[in-house]
């Protein structure tokens, strides 16, 4: 079997190898490669972290305000 999990973090892949049916002994190849490199993907974990420490789109519209 051949699987290809695209944007996931690190912590995520446990479960997600557990999901996938495989055993805790089981012999398998990984590859993996950093998607630090993808922008999109970039500015999405930096939006996901700016809302888990409690950035909103009224105070992001505040900060973003031209005040000239």
């Amino acid at each position: 079997m051949k699987q290809t999990l695209s944007n996931i973090t690190v912590g995520e892949l446990p479960k997600l190898i557990s999901d996938l049916g495989f055993q805790p002994d089981q012999v398998v190849n990984l590859t993996i490669e950093s998607s630090e490199d993808d922008l999109l993907g970039l500015m999405a974990r930096i939006g996901k972290k700016a809302q888990e420490n409690g950035l909103t789109e009224e105070i992001l519209n505040e900060l973003l305000a031209d005040e000239s």
